[in-house]
């Protein structure tokens, strides 16, 4: 069941498996929406499953350039080019809405989720060290006193598509009654609810 992470070895095989375990926990929220149930804002927020998954797969590839070449410095100029890249135009905080279908949003996502696996093996090739520090991003809410490294943009990766995926477990259950143990079940093709269910 993808709800659970799978066993790990290392830190840095921890860190990659649970990042990649939220994004698929994200993704399981726009399983079997319509266009219009993925668009909708069915809470007090503005945010929504679509909006979510696109602000999701920008913050990934994002952050993922840096774990790929932590010697790169990413000003803020250069992220319209690199969500060009990655087939969203704008940006995306969860309540601006791209104007792509769900199928679509889920497969931009699905491209930047790929990408984990490449930046696990440049990490593993390239003998990147966790503690190695990367370049401050070029934005204005990053602390100027801030040191940041490679195992901090992972565990930061993680919390950021966790928090979201718990927003998109609140919206999916206002659009529908859909739960993440249901719609994990589902994927597995496992029956819903299981049998001895309370």
């Amino acid at each position: 069941m993808p709800f659970f992470a799978p066993s790990v070895t290392t830190e840095a095989d921890a860190l990659f498996a649970f990042l990649e375990q939220q994004c698929t926990q994200l993704k399981l929220t726009a399983r079997d929406l319509t266009d219009e149930q993925a668009r909708t804002a069915p809470t007090a927020s503005a945010l929504s499953i679509s909006g979510l998954i696109a602000h999701a797969a920008q913050v990934l590839n994002g952050w993922l350039l840096q774990v790929k070449a932590p010697d790169r410095y990413i000003d803020e100029e250069e992220y319209p080019t690199i969500n060009d890249g990655l087939g969203l135009e704008g940006m995306f905080d969860g309540s601006a809405l791209p104007d792509l279908d769900i199928v679509d949003v889920v497969a931009i996502f699905e491209k930047a989720v790929a990408e984990i696996d490449v930046a696990r093996r440049a990490v593993d090739e390239n003998g990147t060290d966790l503690g190695t520090v990367v370049p401050m991003p070029g934005n204005p809410w990053m602390p100027k006193d801030f040191v940041m490294n490679v195992r901090w943009i992972l565990c930061h990766l993680t919390t950021e598509i966790a928090r979201h995926a718990g927003h998109a477990d609140i919206i999916r259950e206002s659009i529908d009654g859909a739960i993440a143990y249901q719609l994990n079940a589902q994927a597995d093709g496992q029956p819903w609810p299981p049998e001895g269910w309370s």
